[in-house]
């Protein structure tokens, strides 16, 4: 393990952290230091360690073994609560806003402001609200409800609500999973307004370049390992990457196959029309081609892609499959013709959390591994283990909830639920998103194998190296119309970025 040298005090130390959970290491003597202004980036795999680390950081878990000091003090029981006292707050990449409450109300959560003995003035709540979002230099109305509010105007009311106390460590778990790219310019802008200010942050993302962009130092997991601390001008993408994955990743993208120019169109779509979302949407998705869809998020992707599966209803239009028009009014009707849907978040549409990895992968072909409305106990376990190897899902057991799930290892249940439907047309939404590289590459190769299996995909994605990588073709939106399209082969960021942006290429 390489470390970084410093006689500066750090304001938080973890010594040969461990942790255990049913006797399986989950976290294995790990050291972590966070110097006062710096922001110190954690990577690593889905199920490397890393929520483990920061929740015992935090107070949520307690190690086995180790110590924590803050601003060299020893740290004895330690909960979320003294955590908070301290000046050590968590940002987690679940949001814990209630949507019924104002948007001051949730950022000044147990700390609202009172009239007398325990009545709440909101409106001096909400001003101190006002007063903590000043300071972050993020306008949103403190009085909406947060049920109104946008992902993006979510995550950052979440990080307001961590900032009530000033902590001098902030941890930001993938906090920008859910916004643009003009919201993340906007964050990074306010971590380093904090950096200056003394702050130490611990960011955790899956975007190699997010790291080279904002942070200073990083440290990373590999079952619950510490392979690497490092300073990040000290390390290349390609290192980090090994480190990561524990070997070289010679190909991320798999080759692409030379489809020639005579195919057939599987979907097509003429003068689609949403009132307030799309206008005149046309484009081809021929069979067993991966059809890229970019753009900034927000310019109708999301309407898009929810109203090919039926879940939005389209104003207008014609939408040609398989050579007949056909009318898409629910995700039933998608279903029948064979549609399949990955939504942009697992959790909430993706995945019946309280169910097993089991249940969630035969959720569709229930009636196929049943006789006489019975379950076939051995058909179902036989399916579910077909996919579990398939797809390389890590669980300890079939009957594993699959909340407990790490993300990578989600997102391919949710693949393998959707692969056993066998669709024609797959239409994806950010797959990746909060995805480890490792399980990435996993399911880059996985949509390959698919097209040759004469697959359709409609790949919604505003990863733009993924777009490029994978697309056979790319459309381009902007406001809520496509501008412009590229082939896969020839496309670039600059050229995506000029569409992007309202502009015809030349």
């Amino acid at each position: 393990m390489e470390s970084i040298k410093t006689d500066e005090k750090p304001v938080l130390e973890g010594r040969c952290l461990t942790k255990q959970f049913y006797g399986n290491i989950v976290l294995d003597n790990v050291d972590i230091l966070c110097k006062p202004g710096t922001i110190l980036a954690l990577a690593g795999e889905n199920g490397a360690g890393k929520s483990t680390l920061m929740n015992i950081i935090c107070g949520n878990l307690t190690c086995d073994k180790g110590t924590i000091n803050f601003k060299e003090n020893e740290l004895t029981g330690l909960n979320p609560q003294k955590a908070k006292e301290l000046g050590i707050a968590f940002v987690h990449q679940e949001l814990s806003l209630l949507p019924g409450l104002s948007v001051g109300e949730n950022i000044m959560l147990g700390q609202e402001a009172k009239k007398y003995f325990w009545f709440i003035s909101h409106k001096k709540t909400h001003e101190k609200a006002e007063e903590i979002l000043d300071e972050l230099q993020y306008q949103v109305d403190v009085s909406r409800l947060v049920r109104d509010l946008s992902p993006a105007e979510k995550q950052m009311v979440e990080i307001a609500k961590a900032w009530v106390n000033r902590p001098e460590v902030l941890v930001l778990d993938e906090p920008t999973s859910s916004l643009s790219k003009k919201e993340v310019e906007h964050l990074f802008k306010m971590m380093k307004r904090l950096k200056e200010n003394g702050t130490s942050i611990i960011f955790i993302t899956h975007r190699m370049d997010e790291i080279f962009q904002i942070c200073d130092e990083v440290v990373v997991l590999k079952d619950g390992k510490l392979m690497k601390t490092e300073r990040v001008d000290d390390i290349t993408r390609d290192e980090l990457i090994q480190s990561m994955v524990g070997r070289e990743i010679t190909q991320t993208f798999p080759p692409r196959r030379n489809l020639g120019n005579s195919y057939k169109n599987l979907l097509q779509l003429e003068n689609i029309f949403l009132e307030g979302h799309l206008k005149n949407i046309n484009l081809e998705v021929p069979e067993g081609h991966i059809i890229g869809i970019g753009g900034l998020e927000g310019q109708g992707q999301r309407q898009l892609a929810r109203g090919l599966f039926g879940i939005n209803k389209f104003s207008d239009g014609s939408i040609i499959y398989k050579d007949e028009e056909m009318t898409i009014d629910s995700p039933l009707s998608a279903l029948k013709h064979n549609i399949g849907f990955i939504p942009d978040n697992r959790t909430l549409e993706g995945l019946v959390l309280p169910l097993s990895v089991r249940e969630n992968i035969t959720l569709l072909i229930l009636d196929n591994i049943s006789r006489s409305k019975i379950l076939l106990k051995e058909n179902e376990t036989e399916e579910v283990q077909k996919g579990i190897e398939r797809l390389s899902i890590k669980a300890d057991s079939i009957e594993q909830k699959v909340r407990f799930l790490s993300g990578g290892n989600q997102q391919k249940v949710i693949f393998s639920k959707w692969i056993k439907m066998e669709p024609e047309l797959l239409i994806l939404h950010e797959p990746t998103r909060g995805v480890d590289i490792q399980s990435k590459i996993e399911i880059y190769h996985l949509l390959r194998e698919l097209t040759l299996q004469g697959i359709s995909i409609l790949l919604f994605s505003s990863d733009m190296l993924e777009l490029i990588g994978l697309s056979d073709k790319i459309y381009v939106m902007y406001e809520g119309q496509i501008i412009g399209d590229i082939r896969g082969e020839v496309a670039t960021e600059e050229a995506i970025m000029t569409l992007s942006s309202g502009k015809k290429l030349e």
